[in-house]
This record gives C-alpha cells, structure tokens and sequence, in this order.
C-alpha cells in the first residue's frame, strides 16, 4: 500500500455512474487506483471513454436498481468487491399536491432507499466473508434540515435522504468490525439536474457557492479508503458550512 488513501487492488461497484457525480466518483476512485464496476440505468459511454483513455480497469453494466432480481444477477456476474459506492438516486421536482404525485413519490423511494438495500443484501455477505470491505452511501443536507438551499426541494427526496441516513446507522451496526458503512451529506452541487432550480443563499452557509461535483467525489473516495478504518456509521457533510452540528 502507497498510502493511506491509496485503492490500488481494491474493486469498487458504484452505482449512479452515469450522472456528473457518479462519473467524477468513478474518475477519482481510478486515479487512486481501484478496479471500477460502474452500474447505471443510462449509457456510460463518454465515462467509459475516458476511462479507457487513463488506462483505468473497469467494467460496466446497465441495471435498474430497483428490481432485486437485476441487482442479484449483476452482482454474481461482477464477483467479488471490496466495497459500493450507492450514488444512484433520482429527484423530480414535482408539485406534491398534484394528481399522480403518488406514483413518482413510490418511484422515488424506490430508486433512492430500495436501490441501496438491494445492493447492500447483494454484496454485504461476500464481504464479511472476506472480513473487509466498505459501504458508502450518497445522503443528502436535506436528509438532515428537510431541504431549503432549493426553492422547490420536494418531499419524497427529503425523506428518501434522511432514510438513508437511518439506513446507514443500521447497517453499520450489523455489518461487522471490519465492514465500514458510512454515508456523504452532500449540499448543493453544481449539476445539470439542480441548474434549472432557484438557488436559495444562505446567510448561514460559510463558503457561498454550490459545491464542485470533484469535491464530492474526493470524500467519498477518502470513506472507501484504508485512511477512513476507524469510521463507521457516520454521515459525512459536505454542505459548506450550511449545515453545522
């Protein structure tokens, strides 16, 4: 081992691969040296691309991760890892009082709080097999304070984010003294699914901007890595500064 954050012979499945999180994840976690198996719903070409171009080792798969059946079967044909990385998650900004807001809000638990619990049920039993590995959940600010940086933060990813939160909790109880379960609180990034939406400003928040999709990728690389073994169960924030506990 290099050092402390170093991922070389490590195999990481990611999900959500496909959106700028996603990718700048998968970017940095190669660069540090980890095998990538990248899973998304969405082609991954461009990602898969440039990728190639750095010389990184990586496979793709395309899955919907809300159907357990899928989830299993991309599992056993990715073998063993040493860790997930479950990014994959949606937020439609609909109205909540409006006829069919039920459905997408079914859609949405689905996707943010049943796609990780596929995933973890899946890997979770190889790794404790193998006595080490590393789980990293993408939550969310909003899962904390109920949303607010955006004018129109809807309910379902409120409460999809806290979830995860509690999940995480959960899961690092159970997954033993070597499996780190941990999660990333993330604020506002600057993203193309969060562009067309009014951004509030803070006057709590210290460092007043959204953050870089890099300066996402770069902690939740430091939770897979050897330099994170003392954490377990924790929610990372990385919301500059709105959110202080």
């Amino acid at each position: 081992m290099r050092d402390g954050f170093d991922l070389e012979g490590k195999t990481f499945l990611l999900t959500g691969a496909a959106g700028e999180i996603g990718r700048a994840i998968a970017l940095v976690c190669s660069k540090l040296g980890a095998e990538m198996i990248m899973i998304d719903q969405n082609p991954m070409d461009d990602l898969c691309a440039q990728l190639k171009s750095e010389g990184a080792t990586f496979r793709n798969f395309q899955c919907d991760v809300t159907q357990r059946d899928q989830v299993e079967d991309i599992c056993r044909r990715a073998g063993p890892v040493d860790g997930c990385i479950l990014n994959a998650a949606i937020s439609p900004f609909d109205d909540w009082m409006a006829d069919g807001w039920d459905d997408v809000f079914h859609r949405v638990m689905a996707v943010n709080i049943k796609g990780p619990i596929n995933f973890a049920r899946a890997l979770l039993p190889g790794m404790q097999a193998r006595g080490w590995g590393r789980i990293v959940i993408t939550g969310a600010v909003a899962g904390h304070t109920g949303g607010g940086m955006l004018a129109a933060t809807p309910p379902h990813y409120v409460i999809s984010k806290g979830g995860l939160h509690t999940f995480t909790r959960w899961l690092a109880r159970r997954a033993g003294a070597n499996i780190c379960v941990n999660a990333i609180a993330p604020g506002l990034v600057e993203t193309a699914m969060n562009a067309s939406q009014p951004f509030i400003p803070s006057g709590a928040q210290i460092i007043k901007r959204k953050a870089t999709v890099d300066e996402i990728a770069w902690p939740v690389a430091f939770l897979c890595s050897p330099a994170a073994s003392f954490m377990t169960g924790a929610i990372l924030d990385v919301n500059g500064g709105v959110y202080l506990r």
